[in-house]
């Protein structure tokens, strides 16, 4: 681990103020009362149903994905001892990298063009509950990485599962992106999405704070 202290460090709190900073005024431009129980979060991007706050959230998507590219990059700090540890790291890195341009995707292609979004946003879940996996491991054994993280990202694995699980059932396929005011998978979506951007800003503040 280097001793010099990197920007690198605060780049995953960042981007967790980013995404809810352009989230929420997004939100508060949304011409109808807004539920992330029952809206999804690309409900915002979209500007048919969002004229005026679309923008926001989309490039709160794109900035936030081009901060976490260098995060990602900035792993390597670590500098894992064990062989599968660093094996472990560099395959989180390269999907952090990969979720990260994914997440840029959703800001570029909001729900007006749906197979494109659709596409890009499962790079983002379908990669995240894997980086934090593969991240966890990799860090676990590493004194400098604070137990809490760990078991955040444990709830994060678990909320991410569940959300596509919940998906995957066939009384459900239809509902990504649609409008239901009787089940509330949205607010799974929103659930996940938050407590992983946490968890991201968890590790970054671990790095700042033991200045790794």
């Amino acid at each position: 681990m280097d001793s010099k202290w990197s920007p690198l460090n605060i780049l995953g709190m960042l981007a967790l103020a980013i995404f809810t900073i352009f989230t929420l005024t997004s939100v508060a431009f949304y011409p109808t009362p807004y539920n992330p129980l029952y809206d999804w979060l690309s409900n915002l991007g979209n500007s048919n149903l969002n004229p005026s706050g679309a923008l926001f959230f989309n490039w709160g998507c794109i900035i936030t994905g081009i901060i976490l590219i260098p995060f990602f990059i900035g792993l390597y700090q670590w500098h894992p001892v064990r062989k599968l540890s660093k094996i472990l790291l560099v395959l989180g890195m390269l999907l952090g990298i990969f979720a990260s341009v994914s997440l840029i995707g959703v800001g570029f292609f909001p729900e007006t063009h749906i197979k494109l979004h659709v596409l890009a946003a499962s790079g983002v879940f379908g990669s995240i509950f894997l980086i934090i996996i593969l991240l966890n491991i990799s860090l676990y054994k590493n004194p400098e990485f604070m137990r809490p993280v760990a078991y955040w990202g444990i709830l994060a694995i678990i909320m991410d599962l569940s959300f596509k699980i919940m998906l995957s059932q066939p009384q459900y396929k239809d509902l990504l992106a649609n409008f239901n005011p009787t089940i509330p998978i949205p607010g799974l979506e929103w659930l996940t999405v938050y407590i992983s951007l946490i968890w991201i800003a968890l590790l970054s503040y671990n790095m700042w704070n033991k200045n790794i």
